[in-house]
C-alpha cells in the first residue's frame, strides 16, 4: 500500500468512542471505535485498513481531541502485533488491544511481549477464559471479560487467576444496574457498556432530594420568560455555581483578554443564553452517583447540535444547544423524559425535540444521536466529513471545559 492510498484511508475513517469507567464512576478511558463510512460497522476491517492506517488516523485527528487526558484504548490487527510498525504517539497515552478474533500464534506471542518489555499496555478483549489466551497472559495488564457470554455465578472462581497475576479486570458490555452492581461488588476494577449511557428508569420512582433540587434549578434557568437580570440573580446567588462559571469564563478555553469578576461582566462580554448554557451544565454536573462521562456526553451533544443548527437554522442555535444538554435527563434522573419535563418551562419546540425528536430541533438532535452512536453515513442535512469535524471540535470543548 503506498503512501497516497494510505492518505485516503485516513481520511476516510470515521471515530467515535466509548468511555470507561473506574469504581468511583470516574471515567478512566476511552475505547476508541472506527468504521468504514461506505458500511454500517463499529470496526474497520483489517484487510481493507492495517493498522498503521488506524495508528496514522488517530494521530492526524489528534488523540487529545477524542479522549483528552485519559488513555485511549485502541483495537489493532494481527499483522500489528507481527510486524512491529512504530507507536506514533506516547506509550502512556495508550492500551494496545488483542482482539478476540486473532490467532494465537508464536509471532503473535513473541510480538505482544516485546511491546509489554518497552512498557506498552495490552489489554486482552472479550475474554472467555479460554486455555489458548494462556501464553499471552503473563505479557497483559488488563483483561476484558464479556459479561453476556459468561456465568455470573462461576465468575470469581475464574478470576482468581488472573487476579494473582496482577492482571486489572475490566467487566465489558454491561447492559443493567443490575450487572453493575454485581460485578462492583465482585471486585473488578473497570467497567464499560451501555449501561453508563441508558436510563435506569424504575416507574412510580420519586426524585430524591438532590435530583429535585437540581431540576429546580434548571427549571429557573431554562425558563424562556427569564430576564437577564433573573438569570445573573439566580447564579450570583448560588456561590458554587457562580464559581464554576467564572472559573470556565477565565479558563484557557474562552482565551479572554482580560480577567472576568462578576456574572454581570460575563453576561455583558459572552451573551445571555451562553451564559444561561453554560449554568445549566453545570447544574446537571450536581446529580450525584451518576457516571462522570454522562456530563461529557451533555456537553458534547449540546456543542454539536448548536454547531449544526448553525450550518441549517442559525436562528435555532441557542435552542439547539439546550436541546443537546438536556437530552440526557432521562438517564441522570432515572425517569422517563415525559415525566421530568413537566417540572421544566421549555418551549412547545424544545419539548417537542426532546420527546419525540421532532421538528427541526428534533431533526438536529436525532442526527447528533446517530452519529454519536455510529449510524450516521452523512445526511440531506451535512456530509459526514463535516458531521466527525463538529463532532471533534465539540468534543475538544467538552474536555476544555471539564478542565476548567
Amino acid at each position: 500500500m503506498d503512501d497516497s492510498q494510505i492518505s485516503s484511508l485516513v481520511t476516510e475513517i470515521q471515530v467515535g468512542r466509548q468511555a470507561i469507567h473506574d469504581r468511583h464512576l470516574n471515567v478512566y478511558a476511552y475505547e476508541l471505535l472506527y468504521r468504514d463510512p461506505k458500511e454500517r460497522l463499529t470496526t474497520y476491517n483489517g484487510d481493507q485498513a492495517s493498522s498503521r492506517v488506524l495508528l496514522n488516523a488517530f494521530m492526524e485527528i489528534g488523540l487529545p481531541r477524542i479522549v483528552g487526558q485519559h488513555l485511549a484504548f485502541i483495537n489493532l490487527t494481527e499483522a500489528f502485533f507481527t510486524e512491529m510498525p512504530d507507536i506514533p504517539f506516547d506509550k502512556e497515552n495508550v492500551v494496545l488491544e488483542v482482539l478476540e478474533n486473532i490467532t494465537i500464534t508464536e509471532p503473535v506471542i513473541q510480538g505482544v511481549k516485546k511491546l509489554h518489555q518497552r512498557g506498552v499496555r495490552i489489554a486482552l478483549d472479550d475474554y472467555c477464559f479460554e486455555d489458548k489466551w494462556h501464553p499471552l497472559l503473563p505479557y497483559c495488564d488488563i483483561v476484558k471479560v464479556e459479561i453476556p457470554s459468561v456465568d455470573l455465578d462461576k465468575l470469581p472462581a475464574l478470576l482468581a487467576p488472573l487476579r494473582e497475576q496482577g492482571i486489572i479486570l475490566l467487566a465489558e458490555k454491561l447492559e443493567t444496574s443490575g450487572e453493575y452492581q454485581v460485578l462492583h461488588d465482585m471486585g473488578f476494577d473497570l467497567f464499560q457498556g451501555y449501561y453508563f449511557s441508558r436510563p435506569s428508569i424504575i416507574s412510580g420512582r420519586r426524585l430524591s432530594e438532590n435530583h429535585f433540587l437540581v431540576i429546580r434549578l434548571l427549571s429557573a434557568l431554562t425558563d424562556p420568560e427569564s430576564r437577564i437580570q433573573d438569570i445573573e440573580e439566580l447564579i450570583a446567588n448560588d456561590p458554587a455555581l457562580s464559581m464554576k462559571v467564572l472559573r470556565y469564563i477565565n479558563s484557557a478555553a474562552c482565551a479572554l483578554p482580560r480577567t472576568i469578576n462578576s456574572i454581570q461582566e460575563a453576561i455583558i462580554l459572552m451573551g445571555h443564553e451562553r451564559i444561561r448554557s453554560l449554568a445549566i451544565l453545570i447544574a446537571l454536573s450536581r446529580v450525584r452517583n451518576k457516571p462522570a462521562s454522562l456530563f461529557h456526553t451533555a456537553s458534547v451533544r449540546a456543542n454539536m447540535c448548536s454547531e449544526i443548527a448553525h450550518h441549517v437554522a442559525p436562528e435555532l442555535r441557542n435552542s439547539a444547544f439546550t436541546v443537546g444538554l438536556l437530552s440526557v435527563l432521562d438517564v441522570l434522573m432515572d425517569q422517563h423524559m415525559e415525566v421530568i419535563l413537566e417540572e421544566l418551562s421549555l418551549s412547545p419546540e424544545v419539548n417537542a425535540a426532546l420527546l419525540e425528536q421532532r421538528g427541526k430541533l428534533g431533526e438536529i438532535l436525532a442526527l447528533t444521536l446517530r452519529h454519536e452512536n455510529h449510524d450516521c453515513l452523512g445526511e440531506e442535512l451535512l456530509s459526514l466529513q463535516t458531521l466527525q469535524k463538529i463532532w471533534l471540535d465539540s468534543s475538544e470543548k467538552a474536555f476544555a471545559l471539564a478542565a476548567a
